[in-house]
Order: structure tokens, then sequence, then C-alpha cells
């Protein structure tokens, strides 16, 4: 059995969404988006864990883009890519990644 390799475009958005957490949470700025709603909602999350073929993504806040903690299986399949799988979670990063750029640039 080959060992697991997380897809190298996933693997770097983790890496840049990472690094900028810490400058995310001193900011001034409230990080939102109104990704899937008409409603704005705050992104603020942990450090984004890789843990074999499954990425957790987690925060303290609920009323967050992110509710509570959500966990990925990049090995799962689904026909509409919203059931925590490979698609849903590169959806999720790039949210998240663009919310982020958005708001450091303010």
């Amino acid at each position: 059995m080959k060992p697991f390799k997380l897809p190298i475009s996933i693997e770097r958005k983790i890496q840049a969404i990472n690094s900028m957490i810490e400058e995310i949470n001193l900011s001034e700025t409230v990080p939102y988006t109104y990704a899937g709603g008409t409603y704005p909602m705050i992104v603020y999350i942990k450090p984004i864990v890789i843990k074999n073929q499954f990425v957790t993504i987690q925060t303290d806040d609920h009323g967050n883009y992110i509710d509570g903690k959500e966990r990925y299986n990049v090995n799962k399949s689904s026909t509409f890519g919203d059931e925590f799988c490979k698609k849903h979670l590169e959806y999720t990063l790039n949210v998240i990644l663009k919310t982020f750029k958005k708001t450091l640039a303010n």
C-alpha cells in the first residue's frame, strides 16, 4: 500500500493560511465573507491540522464561517463536493485564503 500524499496545491494553501492566522488575530479589521449567503460571516480559525488524509479546521466561535470543527477526508469522493471531501476542502480553503488576503490588504 502506497503512503498517502496530500495534493501539493492543498498543502500550499494550508501553509499560507496558517502563516496568516497570527496577523489576522492581531488585525483591527474583522475578517468576514459572504460566501454561501447574504449575511457576512466572520472567519477566525485555529491553525489547520493535517493528519494522514484528514484535514481539520477548527474555531472557538459559533456563528463563524467554520462552525466549531470541520474534518475533511481528502480520499472521499462526492458528487457535488458538499460532503467534507476534497472538493469541499478546496472550496473552503479558497474562501478562507481570499478572506485573509482581503483583510490583510486593508
